[in-house]
């Protein structure tokens, strides 16, 4: 049973991250980070009793059972990791137009 709740919560979180990954590479940014933010906050208020239930289960435990990795940390790593690559494509943008807005200035 819990080989088989995490390959069911590693496809639901894969399928969470291409979503969102999805939203950022064809529309928008701002869109993805919506995205990211309020389905895991609707999935709670919408059936509070089951992503808590989702959310709260054990799959391991690390450091002689002092650790315990629930599906809350793997969300919240999941969560970092979306941040920094939409926060560094946001960056990357950004750095990118002013550059050439700093080659239209010193060529014109």
């Amino acid at each position: 049973m819990g080989i088989l709740a995490l390959i069911g919560s590693g496809m639901l979180f894969a399928l969470f991250a291409a979503v969102v990954l999805f939203v950022l590479i064809n529309m928008s940014s701002r869109f993805a980070l919506i995205i990211l933010f309020l389905t895991p906050l609707l999935v709670i208020f919408i059936m509070p009793g089951t992503s808590i239930a989702f959310l709260s289960y054990r799959h391991m435990l690390l450091a002689n059972g002092l650790v315990p990795i629930n599906n809350f940390h793997i969300l919240l790593m999941l969560w970092s990791t979306l941040i920094g690559i939409i926060l560094y494509t946001e960056f990357l943008t950004w750095y990118l137009a002013k550059g050439t807005k700093m080659k239209k200035r010193e060529d014109g």
